[in-house]
């Protein structure tokens, strides 16, 4: 198993260095040694891999035998996430990752029980960073700005797609199309309440469509992971 770690920026000579936080993890917590093989990512599209070199203190450094870009698929895959619950907010965004999720967007829904707090941010960039390692996910998704209802319905357009999953719409998931021309499609799910009605009236009048997953109704945190996944097979990428 090759450990997976983020760094800045990826080097163009034969050696790469891990500094900070991410070789304090590979040093001390992981207590990798000489000799042993990781990856280092900068969570964009760059990657390196190779045999840990030279271990200091405080950093680390590898001897590149093998580096490699990731290609961005089109459209992009951009969860929009109703804030969950504090104890299942790392869930979420564990499977969010797992599923292959490019971007997340916190949003602050008329029925979420928690609220968007000032260190909110840092905790999902965290748990992101997180949930990719463990998941070998060489790109790190985007975590944007929390932002309100009103804004996510203006997220659709030409060029965009909004798929609103919802327990009483009256159209499958897989009876809808999806352009060859998008460029991103936003996946909106609703917090354990629910979308509000009117909620669900601002945006299909925004042109989202309102899709059901099965009959079952998802836990808020999970339900984000089906929605994606859904859709991975849906473009044929899985």
């Amino acid at each position: 198993m090759v450990s997976l770690f983020f760094a800045e920026t990826i080097s163009t000579s034969n050696t790469q260095v891990l500094e900070k936080d991410e070789a304090h993890h590979a040093i001390k917590v992981l207590r990798l040694n000489k000799g042993e093989i990781i990856k280092i990512s900068d969570g964009i599209k760059n990657w390196v891999l190779g045999p840990i070199a030279d271990i200091s203190k405080k950093s680390l450094s590898i001897s590149i035998t093998e580096r490699g870009q990731i290609q961005s698929e089109s459209p992009e895959l951009i969860l929009v996430q109703a804030i969950t619950k504090s104890d299942r907010g790392k869930e979420m965004l564990e499977l969010a990752v797992e599923a292959g999720v490019d971007q997340i967007i916190p949003w602050l829904s008329e029925r979420s029980i928690s609220k968007w707090q000032s260190d909110s941010y840092e905790k999902w960039s965290t748990g992101v960073k997180q949930s990719c390692k463990q998941a070998r996910q060489v790109k790190l998704p985007r975590i944007l700005p929390a932002i309100n209802t009103i804004e996510v319905a203006k997220l659709f357009n030409n060029q965009s797609m909004g798929v609103v999953f919802h327990e009483g719409a009256s159209s499958k998931f897989s009876q809808i199309s999806i352009p060859n021309s998008l460029k991103s499609i936003y996946l909106i799910i609703g917090p354990e309440g629910g979308i509000s009605d009117q909620e669900l009236e601002l945006f299909t009048s925004n042109g989202g469509k309102a899709v059901r997953l099965g009959e079952t109704v998802l836990r808020s945190a999970h339900a984000g992971f089906a929605a994606i996944s859904a859709m991975q097979t849906k473009l044929g990428r899985w």
